[in-house]
């Protein structure tokens, strides 16, 4: 855990020296499986995928203009749901590339889709949804994307999208705590 927070306080600071992006545009990092990623000292244990996400994810907020947005008005990104997809395991020592696309938002929800890269060849796939926080509140969106300089403000979520996060209200209110 010291390492997740060491390396988002690096990610935080960094992207105030390097340039900015478009908030709207596809971003693509390069990672390195080490041993403590693995399970087993083979492959990258399922976890570290959804830490990678969170990596790229804070990373493009540091280098855009949503940050200063959140942070003007004291906001707080936060995540509401995950979904991932494995398809081939990525092995200890290799190398292999994220990418997050912004694909879409409503008032409340943002959507972003992350590919797991490896020599052309697709890893895993996983779809987050997150939305901005103050004080037990959910914010609206728009305000804040306007803020940070988002031209396309219609930019409709795919369906295939929306349809992974249909159930996630339904799961909640139907599981019971022991």
């Amino acid at each position: 855990m010291i390492y997740y927070w060491y390396r988002l306080f690096r990610i935080l600071i960094g992207g105030k020296f390097q340039k900015k992006l478009s908030f709207e545009d596809v971003y693509t990092r390069s990672y390195r499986v080490g041993v403590f990623d693995c399970e087993g000292l083979r492959v990258m244990t399922s976890h570290k995928y959804f830490v990678y996400m969170d990596f790229i994810r804070w990373e493009m907020i540091a280098r855009t203009n949503f940050f200063n947005a959140i942070v003007k008005k004291r906001l707080a990104p936060i995540l509401g749901s995950q979904k991932i997809i494995h398809k081939k395991p990525i092995k200890l020592g290799t190398k292999f590339n994220v990418k997050l696309e912004t694909v879409g938002w409503d008032d409340k929800w943002l959507y972003c889709l992350h590919t797991f890269e490896q020599n052309g060849t697709i890893m895993a796939v996983g779809v987050t949804k997150g939305l901005v926080w103050k004080k037990d509140e959910p914010q609206a969106l728009m305000e804040v994307l306007i803020n940070s300089g988002v031209t396309n403000l219609n930019k409709k979520t795919p369906d295939w999208v929306l349809q992974l996060f249909d159930n996630d209200k339904n799961i909640l209110s139907n599981t019971e705590l022991n």
